[in-house]
Protein backbone atom coordinates (compact mmCIF):
# COMPACT_ATOMS: atom_id res chain seq x y z
CA UNK A 1 0.00 0.00 0.00
CA UNK A 2 1.00 3.70 -0.38
CA UNK A 3 1.64 5.46 2.01
CA UNK A 4 -0.59 8.78 2.91
CA UNK A 5 -0.09 11.28 0.86
CA UNK A 6 2.27 14.41 2.80
CA UNK A 7 5.13 16.16 2.63
CA UNK A 8 8.17 14.76 1.56
CA UNK A 9 11.02 15.04 4.58
CA UNK A 10 12.34 12.58 7.12
CA UNK A 11 10.44 9.61 7.56
CA UNK A 12 7.90 9.89 4.26
CA UNK A 13 7.83 6.78 2.48
CA UNK A 14 6.40 6.96 -0.77
CA UNK A 15 6.28 5.00 -3.81
CA UNK A 16 8.11 6.35 -7.14
CA UNK A 17 5.90 5.38 -9.88
CA UNK A 18 8.61 6.32 -12.26
CA UNK A 19 11.29 3.80 -10.72
CA UNK A 20 9.05 1.08 -9.46
CA UNK A 21 10.31 1.84 -5.74
CA UNK A 22 9.34 2.70 -2.33
CA UNK A 23 11.32 5.83 -1.15
CA UNK A 24 12.56 7.17 2.08
CA UNK A 25 14.57 9.84 3.41
CA UNK A 26 17.00 10.82 6.16
CA UNK A 27 18.66 13.47 7.47
CA UNK A 28 22.43 12.88 7.88
CA UNK A 29 23.75 16.32 8.78
CA UNK A 30 23.87 20.23 7.75
CA UNK A 31 25.52 21.38 4.63
CA UNK A 32 28.15 24.78 4.56
CA UNK A 33 24.67 27.03 3.96
CA UNK A 34 23.01 25.78 7.56
CA UNK A 35 20.85 23.62 5.42
CA UNK A 36 19.71 20.21 6.15
CA UNK A 37 21.77 16.94 3.95
CA UNK A 38 19.26 13.98 3.20
CA UNK A 39 19.91 10.75 2.28
CA UNK A 40 17.36 8.93 -0.26
CA UNK A 41 16.98 4.87 0.14
CA UNK A 42 15.46 2.73 -2.06
CA UNK A 43 13.54 -0.54 -1.71
CA UNK A 44 10.74 -2.65 -2.55
CA UNK A 45 8.59 -2.68 0.05
CA UNK A 46 8.17 0.28 2.73
CA UNK A 47 9.81 -2.27 5.70
CA UNK A 48 12.97 -2.32 3.63
CA UNK A 49 12.88 1.28 3.41
CA UNK A 50 12.61 1.63 6.74
CA UNK A 51 15.73 -0.99 7.63
CA UNK A 52 17.63 0.94 5.22
CA UNK A 53 16.49 4.18 6.78
CA UNK A 54 17.80 3.08 10.42
CA UNK A 55 20.89 1.96 9.35
CA UNK A 56 21.65 4.87 8.04
CA UNK A 57 20.81 6.79 10.79
CA UNK A 58 22.77 4.71 12.99
CA UNK A 59 25.65 5.34 11.03
CA UNK A 60 25.50 8.74 11.36
CA UNK A 61 25.19 8.45 15.32
CA UNK A 62 28.03 6.17 15.32
CA UNK A 63 29.92 8.21 13.28
CA UNK A 64 30.30 5.64 10.03
CA UNK A 65 28.24 7.19 7.90
CA UNK A 66 29.98 8.89 4.97
CA UNK A 67 28.24 11.48 2.88
CA UNK A 68 28.37 10.53 -1.11
CA UNK A 69 28.90 13.88 -1.99
CA UNK A 70 32.48 13.67 -0.24
CA UNK A 71 33.24 9.70 -0.97
CA UNK A 72 36.75 10.34 -3.08
CA UNK A 73 38.83 8.78 -5.80
CA UNK A 74 40.99 6.94 -3.32
CA UNK A 75 38.52 6.09 -0.87
CA UNK A 76 36.05 3.77 -3.49
CA UNK A 77 39.53 2.81 -5.03
CA UNK A 78 40.87 1.43 -1.83
CA UNK A 79 37.42 -0.37 -0.57
CA UNK A 80 37.32 -1.89 -4.51
CA UNK A 81 40.84 -2.85 -3.70
CA UNK A 82 40.17 -4.87 -0.36
CA UNK A 83 37.11 -6.24 -1.25
CA UNK A 84 38.85 -8.10 -4.28
CA UNK A 85 41.71 -9.05 -2.05
CA UNK A 86 39.64 -10.39 0.80
CA UNK A 87 37.43 -12.12 -1.90
CA UNK A 88 39.76 -13.93 -2.93
CA UNK A 89 40.00 -12.73 -6.18
CA UNK A 90 43.57 -11.34 -6.20
CA UNK A 91 46.78 -12.74 -4.50
CA UNK A 92 49.46 -10.60 -2.87
CA UNK A 93 51.64 -9.85 -5.12
CA UNK A 94 48.48 -8.56 -7.31
CA UNK A 95 47.45 -6.37 -4.05
CA UNK A 96 50.52 -4.66 -3.56
CA UNK A 97 50.54 -3.80 -7.31
CA UNK A 98 47.04 -2.44 -6.80
CA UNK A 99 47.57 -0.12 -3.60
CA UNK A 100 50.81 1.38 -5.34
CA UNK A 101 48.83 2.14 -8.40
CA UNK A 102 46.43 3.63 -6.45
CA UNK A 103 49.29 5.54 -4.93
CA UNK A 104 50.54 6.90 -7.70
CA UNK A 105 46.84 8.44 -8.22
CA UNK A 106 47.77 11.12 -5.24
CA UNK A 107 47.70 14.36 -7.29
CA UNK A 108 43.57 13.44 -7.42
CA UNK A 109 42.79 10.93 -5.08
CA UNK A 110 41.31 13.28 -2.69
CA UNK A 111 39.17 15.03 -5.16
CA UNK A 112 35.18 13.47 -4.29
CA UNK A 113 34.06 11.60 -7.12
CA UNK A 114 31.06 14.25 -7.69
CA UNK A 115 33.64 16.96 -8.05
CA UNK A 116 35.87 15.22 -10.74
CA UNK A 117 35.69 16.66 -13.70
CA UNK A 118 36.67 15.06 -17.61
CA UNK A 119 39.12 17.80 -17.92
CA UNK A 120 40.76 17.23 -14.75
CA UNK A 121 41.59 13.39 -15.23
CA UNK A 122 42.49 14.20 -18.88
CA UNK A 123 44.76 16.52 -17.51
CA UNK A 124 46.28 13.65 -14.98
CA UNK A 125 46.78 11.00 -17.42
CA UNK A 126 48.30 13.31 -20.09
CA UNK A 127 51.02 14.43 -17.46
CA UNK A 128 52.01 10.69 -17.34
CA UNK A 129 53.17 10.13 -20.66
CA UNK A 130 56.32 10.47 -19.83
CA UNK A 131 56.03 7.16 -17.54
CA UNK A 132 55.71 3.90 -19.10
CA UNK A 133 53.30 2.16 -21.00
CA UNK A 134 52.48 -0.33 -18.87
CA UNK A 135 51.89 2.45 -15.93
CA UNK A 136 49.95 4.23 -17.79
CA UNK A 137 48.26 0.71 -18.80
CA UNK A 138 48.03 0.31 -14.89
CA UNK A 139 46.81 3.67 -13.86
CA UNK A 140 44.19 4.14 -16.50
CA UNK A 141 42.37 0.92 -15.70
CA UNK A 142 42.67 1.83 -11.77
CA UNK A 143 40.67 5.02 -12.79
CA UNK A 144 38.17 3.38 -15.39
CA UNK A 145 37.46 0.81 -12.81
CA UNK A 146 36.50 3.49 -9.93
CA UNK A 147 34.21 5.52 -12.03
CA UNK A 148 32.23 2.37 -13.37
CA UNK A 149 31.77 1.73 -9.87
CA UNK A 150 30.68 5.02 -8.87
CA UNK A 151 28.46 4.98 -11.56
CA UNK A 152 27.02 1.92 -10.89
CA UNK A 153 26.53 2.73 -7.09
CA UNK A 154 24.50 5.89 -8.16
CA UNK A 155 27.34 7.75 -6.42
CA UNK A 156 27.82 10.14 -9.51
CA UNK A 157 25.00 10.25 -12.48
CA UNK A 158 27.30 10.31 -15.39
CA UNK A 159 31.40 8.84 -15.55
CA UNK A 160 33.84 11.51 -16.67
CA UNK A 161 36.33 8.52 -17.93
CA UNK A 162 33.93 6.80 -20.30
CA UNK A 163 34.88 8.98 -23.43
CA UNK A 164 38.65 9.51 -22.18
CA UNK A 165 41.03 7.87 -24.45
CA UNK A 166 44.10 5.92 -22.53
CA UNK A 167 47.20 8.03 -23.41
CA UNK A 168 50.55 6.68 -25.16
CA UNK A 169 53.64 6.66 -23.29
CA UNK A 170 56.47 9.11 -24.91
CA UNK A 171 58.81 6.55 -23.77
CA UNK A 172 60.71 4.42 -26.17
CA UNK A 173 60.31 0.86 -25.16
CA UNK A 174 63.14 -1.00 -25.08
CA UNK A 175 62.31 -4.65 -25.59
CA UNK A 176 64.46 -7.09 -23.03
CA UNK A 177 67.13 -8.93 -24.56
CA UNK A 178 68.64 -12.47 -24.24
CA UNK A 179 72.33 -12.37 -23.44
CA UNK A 180 74.60 -13.20 -26.42
CA UNK A 181 76.81 -17.01 -26.81
CA UNK A 182 79.78 -14.79 -25.63
CA UNK A 183 78.28 -12.81 -22.96
CA UNK A 184 76.23 -16.14 -21.50
CA UNK A 185 79.81 -17.98 -21.49
CA UNK A 186 81.45 -14.98 -19.34
CA UNK A 187 78.98 -14.92 -17.09
CA UNK A 188 78.91 -18.85 -16.37
CA UNK A 189 82.43 -18.35 -15.98
CA UNK A 190 82.10 -15.79 -12.90
CA UNK A 191 79.11 -17.48 -11.58
CA UNK A 192 81.42 -20.98 -12.01
CA UNK A 193 84.76 -19.54 -10.77
CA UNK A 194 84.12 -16.06 -8.52
CA UNK A 195 82.81 -16.28 -4.75
CA UNK A 196 79.12 -14.75 -5.65
CA UNK A 197 75.90 -14.72 -3.99
CA UNK A 198 72.87 -16.43 -5.62
CA UNK A 199 75.25 -18.14 -8.59
CA UNK A 200 73.07 -21.30 -8.45
CA UNK A 201 69.99 -19.56 -8.78
CA UNK A 202 71.30 -17.13 -11.97
CA UNK A 203 72.63 -20.44 -13.18
CA UNK A 204 69.38 -22.37 -13.12
CA UNK A 205 67.89 -19.75 -14.61
CA UNK A 206 69.88 -19.59 -17.90
CA UNK A 207 70.20 -23.41 -17.87
CA UNK A 208 66.22 -24.11 -17.20
CA UNK A 209 64.07 -20.58 -18.04
CA UNK A 210 62.57 -21.20 -14.64
CA UNK A 211 61.46 -17.69 -13.10
CA UNK A 212 63.48 -16.23 -9.98
CA UNK A 213 60.69 -16.72 -7.94
CA UNK A 214 60.22 -20.56 -8.94
CA UNK A 215 64.06 -21.16 -8.58
CA UNK A 216 63.87 -19.23 -4.83
CA UNK A 217 60.65 -20.82 -3.52
CA UNK A 218 61.86 -24.70 -4.88
CA UNK A 219 62.06 -27.08 -1.86
CA UNK A 220 63.88 -30.96 -1.93
CA UNK A 221 61.26 -32.38 -2.55
CA UNK A 222 60.31 -30.70 -6.27
CA UNK A 223 63.69 -32.10 -7.24
CA UNK A 224 63.99 -35.50 -8.68
CA UNK A 225 67.25 -36.96 -9.70
CA UNK A 226 66.05 -40.58 -10.74
CA UNK A 227 63.76 -39.24 -13.68
CA UNK A 228 65.53 -35.93 -13.88
CA UNK A 229 62.61 -33.37 -13.57
CA UNK A 230 62.05 -30.35 -11.32
CA UNK A 231 58.30 -29.89 -10.15
CA UNK A 232 57.49 -25.82 -10.90
CA UNK A 233 54.44 -25.28 -8.26
CA UNK A 234 55.02 -22.29 -6.23
CA UNK A 235 56.64 -18.61 -6.48
CA UNK A 236 58.18 -16.81 -3.60
CA UNK A 237 55.69 -13.03 -3.47
CA UNK A 238 55.38 -10.70 -1.26
CA UNK A 239 52.29 -10.69 1.29
CA UNK A 240 49.87 -7.17 1.20
CA UNK A 241 52.60 -6.24 3.95
CA UNK A 242 55.07 -6.54 1.62
CA UNK A 243 56.50 -9.29 3.62
CA UNK A 244 58.12 -12.44 1.68
CA UNK A 245 56.26 -15.20 1.42
CA UNK A 246 55.99 -18.51 -0.46
CA UNK A 247 52.55 -18.64 -3.01
CA UNK A 248 51.39 -21.87 -3.73
CA UNK A 249 49.80 -20.07 -7.15
CA UNK A 250 52.47 -19.92 -9.89
CA UNK A 251 52.32 -16.56 -11.66
CA UNK A 252 50.16 -18.45 -14.67
CA UNK A 253 47.55 -20.80 -14.71
CA UNK A 254 50.09 -23.09 -16.91
CA UNK A 255 52.91 -22.44 -14.19
CA UNK A 256 52.67 -25.54 -12.81
CA UNK A 257 54.88 -27.68 -14.54
CA UNK A 258 57.44 -30.19 -14.85
CA UNK A 259 60.52 -28.97 -15.98
CA UNK A 260 62.95 -31.69 -17.51
CA UNK A 261 66.84 -31.39 -15.86
CA UNK A 262 68.43 -31.10 -20.16
CA UNK A 263 72.25 -30.73 -18.75
CA UNK A 264 74.43 -32.53 -15.89
CA UNK A 265 74.99 -29.78 -14.87
CA UNK A 266 71.28 -28.50 -13.53
CA UNK A 267 71.19 -31.94 -11.41
CA UNK A 268 75.35 -31.10 -10.17
CA UNK A 269 73.82 -27.47 -9.28
CA UNK A 270 70.98 -28.52 -7.67
CA UNK A 271 72.98 -31.43 -5.72
CA UNK A 272 75.36 -28.89 -4.21
CA UNK A 273 72.83 -26.93 -3.25
CA UNK A 274 70.62 -29.35 -1.29
CA UNK A 275 73.63 -31.18 0.05
CA UNK A 276 72.67 -33.65 3.16
CA UNK A 277 69.12 -32.28 3.38
CA UNK A 278 66.36 -34.48 3.22
CA UNK A 279 63.56 -31.12 3.13
CA UNK A 280 62.88 -27.85 3.27
CA UNK A 281 63.37 -24.42 1.14
CA UNK A 282 66.33 -25.02 -0.86
CA UNK A 283 67.29 -21.71 -1.52
CA UNK A 284 67.68 -19.45 1.81
CA UNK A 285 69.89 -17.00 3.42
CA UNK A 286 70.05 -16.56 7.36
CA UNK A 287 66.43 -19.16 7.24
CA UNK A 288 64.86 -16.16 5.50
CA UNK A 289 63.07 -16.19 1.96
CA UNK A 290 65.05 -14.96 -0.49
CA UNK A 291 63.26 -12.44 -3.15
CA UNK A 292 63.81 -11.87 -7.03
CA UNK A 293 65.09 -8.34 -5.81
CA UNK A 294 67.51 -9.71 -4.08
CA UNK A 295 69.00 -11.37 -6.41
CA UNK A 296 68.52 -9.01 -9.24
CA UNK A 297 70.93 -6.64 -7.17
CA UNK A 298 73.07 -8.79 -6.82
CA UNK A 299 73.09 -9.84 -10.75
CA UNK A 300 73.54 -6.02 -12.30
CA UNK A 301 76.44 -5.82 -9.78
CA UNK A 302 77.90 -8.42 -11.54
CA UNK A 303 77.04 -8.05 -15.17
CA UNK A 304 79.19 -4.58 -14.13
CA UNK A 305 81.94 -5.44 -12.26
CA UNK A 306 83.09 -8.11 -14.79
CA UNK A 307 82.07 -6.28 -17.87
CA UNK A 308 79.72 -9.13 -19.18
CA UNK A 309 77.65 -6.85 -21.49
CA UNK A 310 78.97 -6.56 -24.94
CA UNK A 311 77.71 -2.66 -25.51
CA UNK A 312 77.65 -2.74 -29.24
CA UNK A 313 74.57 -5.31 -28.76
CA UNK A 314 71.35 -3.21 -28.71
CA UNK A 315 68.68 -4.60 -25.94
CA UNK A 316 67.99 -3.98 -22.39
CA UNK A 317 69.42 -6.57 -19.83
CA UNK A 318 67.75 -7.04 -16.90
CA UNK A 319 66.98 -10.91 -14.79
CA UNK A 320 64.81 -11.51 -17.12
CA UNK A 321 67.46 -11.94 -19.85
CA UNK A 322 68.45 -14.93 -18.03
CA UNK A 323 65.15 -16.94 -18.62
CA UNK A 324 65.56 -15.21 -22.65
CA UNK A 325 68.89 -16.57 -22.82
CA UNK A 326 67.43 -20.12 -22.35
CA UNK A 327 64.27 -19.83 -24.32
CA UNK A 328 66.95 -18.13 -27.44
CA UNK A 329 69.40 -21.04 -27.20
CA UNK A 330 66.08 -23.92 -27.15
CA UNK A 331 65.09 -21.69 -30.28
CA UNK A 332 68.57 -21.70 -31.93
CA UNK A 333 68.91 -25.47 -31.33
CA UNK A 334 65.57 -26.26 -32.85
CA UNK A 335 63.03 -26.42 -30.74
CA UNK A 336 59.69 -25.94 -31.22
CA UNK A 337 56.99 -22.91 -30.16
CA UNK A 338 54.46 -25.52 -28.42
CA UNK A 339 57.28 -27.05 -26.89
CA UNK A 340 58.91 -24.04 -25.07
CA UNK A 341 55.85 -22.81 -24.23
CA UNK A 342 55.11 -25.81 -22.29
CA UNK A 343 58.57 -25.52 -20.26
CA UNK A 344 58.59 -21.92 -20.22
CA UNK A 345 55.22 -21.62 -18.74
CA UNK A 346 53.34 -19.41 -20.41
CA UNK A 347 49.58 -20.16 -20.66
CA UNK A 348 49.11 -19.05 -24.75
CA UNK A 349 50.89 -19.81 -27.74
CA UNK A 350 50.94 -16.24 -28.59
CA UNK A 351 52.93 -14.98 -25.77
CA UNK A 352 55.69 -17.56 -26.68
CA UNK A 353 55.61 -16.59 -30.30
CA UNK A 354 55.36 -12.82 -29.34
CA UNK A 355 58.34 -13.24 -26.80
CA UNK A 356 60.73 -14.60 -28.91
CA UNK A 357 59.45 -13.85 -32.11
CA UNK A 358 62.71 -12.59 -34.02
CA UNK A 359 64.26 -15.62 -32.64
CA UNK A 360 61.76 -17.53 -34.52
CA UNK A 361 62.40 -15.88 -37.42
CA UNK A 362 66.02 -15.71 -37.56
CA UNK A 363 65.62 -19.74 -36.64
CA UNK A 364 63.30 -20.38 -39.52
CA UNK A 365 65.17 -17.92 -42.33
CA UNK A 366 68.33 -20.48 -41.22
CA UNK A 367 66.27 -23.83 -41.87
CA UNK A 368 64.46 -22.11 -44.87
CA UNK A 369 67.60 -22.45 -46.45
CA UNK A 370 68.80 -25.66 -45.07
CA UNK A 371 65.73 -26.77 -47.14
CA UNK A 372 66.73 -25.10 -50.20
CA UNK A 373 70.26 -26.58 -50.04
CA UNK A 374 68.79 -30.06 -49.08
CA UNK A 375 66.86 -30.14 -51.81
CA UNK A 376 69.50 -29.11 -54.59
CA UNK A 377 72.04 -31.36 -52.79
CA UNK A 378 69.77 -34.43 -53.79
CA UNK A 379 68.79 -33.27 -57.10
CA UNK A 380 64.98 -31.92 -56.76
CA UNK A 381 65.18 -29.23 -59.04
CA UNK A 382 62.87 -27.89 -61.75
CA UNK A 383 65.76 -26.41 -62.89
CA UNK A 384 63.28 -23.39 -64.62
CA UNK A 385 65.04 -21.11 -67.39
CA UNK A 386 64.56 -17.76 -67.15
CA UNK A 387 61.97 -17.74 -70.32
CA UNK A 388 60.18 -20.28 -68.58
CA UNK A 389 60.02 -18.40 -64.91
CA UNK A 390 58.61 -15.55 -67.07
CA UNK A 391 55.89 -17.58 -68.93
CA UNK A 392 55.16 -19.14 -65.19
CA UNK A 393 54.56 -15.52 -63.83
Amino acid sequence: MMAKRRARGEGTIFFNEKKGLFVGQVKTGIDENGKPKRKTVYGRTQAEVREKIAQVKFDVHTGSFVDESQITIYQLGRQLIEESYNLNYVKENTYRTNIDTLKRLKAIYNTPLQKATETQLKHFLFAEQDYSQSIIDKDYGMLKMIFREATKRKIIKANPMEDIKKPKSKLKKEKVRALTVDEQKRLIDVLVNEDVNYSRQMLLSMLTGMRMGEINALEVKDINFIFKTISVNKTVSRDKNSRAIINDTPKTDAGKRSVPMMSDDVAAILKDAIGERSSGIIFKQNDKLITTNQVNSQYMRILKKYNILDTEVSGKVDLHSLRHTYATRAIEAGMTAIVLKKLLGHTDISVTLNTYCDAFEQFQSENTQLVNNYLNAIGITANVTPMQKERIS
